[in-house]
C-alpha cells in the first residue's frame, strides 16, 4: 500500500512538473515545444521521480525491493504523470490555443524536408500525405490513443528500472 501513496505523490510531481516545463516553453516561444529536444528532454522529469520513487520504496523495504513492486511503483508513476500531460495536451492544443496544430503541421514539415535525404522518396511523401490529412487533429479519441499507445513505452522505462533497483 505504501508503494500506491509514493506513486501517486511521485506521478502527481511528475505530471506536473512537466505541464510546468511545457507551459515554460509555451510563453518563451511556442515554435521550441515542438523542438525534439525540448520533447525528450521531458521524459527526464518522468525518469528522475521514477527513479527516486523506487529508491524511497526500497529504502522503506530495508533490504531489496522486488522486481513487481518496482514496476508497478515506476509504472503508476509514469501511468499517472501520462494522464496530467495528455490531459494539459488536449486542453491546450485542442481548447485554449487550436493554432498550436498549424504550427506543428510547419515545424513537423520543415524537419521532414531537413531530413529528406535520410529516408526515401516513398516514406516523405507518406509523412507528408499524412500531415496534409489531418493527422495532428486533436480530439478526445486521437489524444486517449496517443496516451494508450504512449504506455507501451512507459512499460517497458519502468520495468528497466525495477529491474535495476531489484539488483541492487
Amino acid at each position: 500500500m505504501m508503494g500506491n501513496k509514493t506513486a501517486v505523490k511521485y506521478g502527481l510531481i511528475a505530471g506536473i512538473g512537466t505541464v510546468a516545463y511545457f507551459l515554460l516553453f509555451y510563453f518563451i516561444s511556442t515554435r521550441l515545444m515542438f523542438s525534439p529536444w525540448v520533447y525528450w528532454a521531458s521524459l527526464g522529469i518522468y525518469l528522475a521521480l521514477m527513479w527516486k520513487a523506487l529508491q524511497d520504496e526500497k529504502q522503506d523495504a530495508a533490504g531489496p525491493l522486488a522486481f513487481k513492486d518496482g514496476l508497478r511503483t515506476a509504472f503508476l508513476i509514469f501511468v499517472i504523470a501520462n494522464v496530467c500531460y495528455y490531459l494539459f495536451y488536449y486542453l491546450l492544443f485542442g481548447l485554449i490555443d487550436p493554432d498550436l496544430i498549424a504550427l506543428q503541421k510547419t515545424v513537423m514539415l520543415e524537419s521532414l524536408q531537413q531530413a529528406g535525404s535520410l529516408l526515401p522518396p516513398e516514406q516523405q511523401q507518406e509523412m507528408r500525405r499524412s500531415l496534409e490529412s489531418g493527422a495532428l487533429a486533436v480530439t478526445p479519441g486521437s489524444v486517449f490513443f496517443t496516451f494508450v499507445r504512449s504506455l507501451i513505452g512507459g512499460f517497458i522505462l519502468s520495468a528497466g528500472m525495477a529491474v535495476v533497483v531489484a539488483r541492487q
